[in-house]
């Protein structure tokens, strides 16, 4: 099951849900400023423009911020408003475009026609980003019912082996807003080894409930750099943080240098990329 993103000719990409490896920046398209929010406590422009289905760099431009930057509590930001449309360009894949503008997967696979099992997308696409048949009036009122939806609504299993299973719900869970809750192993929330646990056990896999425990399911391999867990890595297996006997964290690689995992209070479950500032230690391997 791939995805196929085409130009002159077909490139296949690994994977239905990460194929096209590093995530092309999203452009958004100047809009005009819809509403203005106070930043509350714990909340981040990540967090903020994901919620109001807007890019961090859209939601950073509106404000004359830079992508990384910090904001403050009872800080007043504007939102522009989310986009209708999104053009398809190099290297982009229908998961991450969802990922990037807080959507679902599933969400806008449907508004494209489009499904898991048939999602060839194409440079030069218009993808819509809203439902063409129902416009959205309100991002606020969606945004309430997206949230009240997203810890009931079951994931796919789509995939024609595990591995490619595991990626599949690893990144559709990462669209469900699930937040990080210590001790949490079901969809009200996860924290890192109950997500990990969660999501193997609905492919049929079986894997110990903590960190230190799972290592015990696994075969591994020390890392030493971002680059070495590229390589090393397949999307499917487990990262472990810290060392042998005394991991304190666990995520699922999904390839092209991303992972998903539960991070910690405060986050949802997330997509995130490898990188040497917070690197694995190592790479633990169950399916083969």
């Amino acid at each position: 099951m791939e995805y196929t993103l085409k130009s002159n000719g077909s490139v296949k990409l690994a994977f239905a849900l990460i194929g096209g490896g590093l995530a092309t920046t999203v452009v958004a398209p100047a809009v005009a400023h819809a509403d203005t929010v106070k930043v509350e406590k714990g909340q981040t422009l990540k967090s903020i423009a994901k919620e109001h289905h807007v890019t961090v760099k859209a939601l950073a431009k509106a404000n004359h911020l830079k992508t990384n930057a910090k904001v403050s509590e009872d800080q007043d930001l504007e939102v522009p408003d989310p986009p209708k449309t999104y053009t398809v360009k190099a290297g982009d894949t229908v998961s991450e475009i969802a990922y990037e503008h807080g959507l679902k997967t599933e969400d806008v696979l449907k508004w494209n026609n489009l499904s898991f099992s048939d999602s060839q997308i194409y440079i030069g696409d218009e993808l819509n980003l809203q439902d063409p048949n129902q416009p959205q009036e309100n991002d606020k009122q969606i945004t309430t019912q997206n949230q009240g939806n997203s810890n009931v609504h079951q994931a796919s299993l789509v995939g024609d082996t595990k591995a490619e299973q595991i990626v599949n719900l690893a990144v559709q869970y990462a669209n469900m807003g699930i937040p990080y809750q210590w001790g949490g192993e079901s969809l009200n929330g996860f924290d890192c080894s109950g997500l990990t646990q969660y999501i193997y056990r609905q492919v049929g896999i079986q894997i110990n409930r903590d960190t230190i425990h799972q290592e015990q399911n696994v075969d591994t391999t020390d890392v030493a750099s971002a680059s070495d867990v590229i390589n090393t890595a397949r999307p499917g297996d487990l990262l472990f943080w810290g060392s042998h006997g005394a991991s304190y964290h666990v995520a699922i690689y999904i390839g092209n240098g991303k992972f998903v995992a539960a991070p910690q209070p405060g986050q949802n479950v997330d997509i995130e990329t490898v990188s040497d500032y917070f690197k694995p230690s190592f790479v633990g391997r169950v399916v083969r």
